[in-house]
């Protein structure tokens, strides 16, 4: 088997991308949908990032960056009503020509740009912050969004917000998981307040609870992820629940135009 058809040890054809929604405040529409990687091992299953990734190489994290992005655009030509987001290794912003090559990529699948969210790892380093933000600005203009994933767990939080043009937070799981205490709730408000400040959404990762919902919402985060939504599924199973949302939302427009009649 040729070296193209692999990345490390893992063949290509035994790669696929899961996607998580991403849900807007009041948890019923879709608005985004985050690709999560799965390697369909012949003799341990379905395995997630953590069990395959930390093998490879960072030449070869970098390949798998550009399979995932390429993949999940491609798979987003099937929603033309969400946005797709992809994980971006830290370390790709230091190539000068990386936003170039996003951009011919996004072209060649033909998805709209503005369509596209990378995900920058908070807690990665980035060492050239000036080719960083060239980088992000060019991606900018043309309308991909830049989030910053698992904010408040890194070294460099505030850093990142000084210094990088970015559009979105992601607030990590593990201030969501403690809102019911003060000091998480506090830290949560903070954020959002924060974030709102200075013009950025902001996203809840690992919802799980109604309780979690409801506080967030409240505290203002703009959209929603985790199990009490949905957990990561198969492009399929995206496909069919936006179709169940579409069919929804018409079901709903049916009604307000009756009782419109009959009012």
């Amino acid at each position: 088997m040729s070296e193209s058809e692999r990345i490390g040890g893992v063949k290509k054809a035994e790669l696929a991308l899961y996607y998580q929604p991403q849900m807007s405040a009041d948890g019923t529409t879709v608005v985004c949908v985050e690709a999560l990687i799965r390697h369909n091992s012949p003799f341990r299953g379905i395995l997630g990032p953590g069990d395959f990734m930390p093998q490879l190489s960072a030449v070869e994290l970098m390949n798998l960056d550009w399979w995932v992005l390429d993949q999940a655009c491609r798979d987003a030509l099937l929603w033309p009503s969400v946005s797709v987001s992809v994980n971006v290794s830290a370390v790709q912003f230091r190539n000068a020509d990386f936003a170039e090559r996003v951009l011919a990529l996004v072209d060649h699948v033909g998805m709209p740009p503005q369509r596209l969210e990378l995900e920058i790892v908070e807690a990665a380093f980035i060492e050239d912050f000036d080719m960083a933000t060239a980088n992000i600005e060019t991606l900018r203009k043309q309308g991909v969004k830049i989030a910053l994933d698992d904010f408040g767990t890194g070294f460099s939080s505030l850093t990142y917000l000084l210094r990088m043009p970015i559009d979105k937070l992601k607030i990590d799981k593990c201030f969501i998981d403690q809102v019911e205490f003060v000091r998480s709730a506090a830290i949560v408000h903070a954020i959002v307040a924060m974030a709102r400040a200075l013009g950025l959404k902001v996203t809840a990762e690992g919802v799980e609870t109604e309780l979690q919902h409801r506080f967030l919402r409240a505290a203002g985060c703009h959209y929603m992820q985790g199990f009490l939504f949905s957990a990561a599924l198969s492009v399929g199973g995206i496909t069919r629940m936006l179709a169940q949302q579409a069919e929804r939302a018409e079901a709903n427009m049916a009604q307000a135009r009756a009782a419109s009649v009959t009012g």
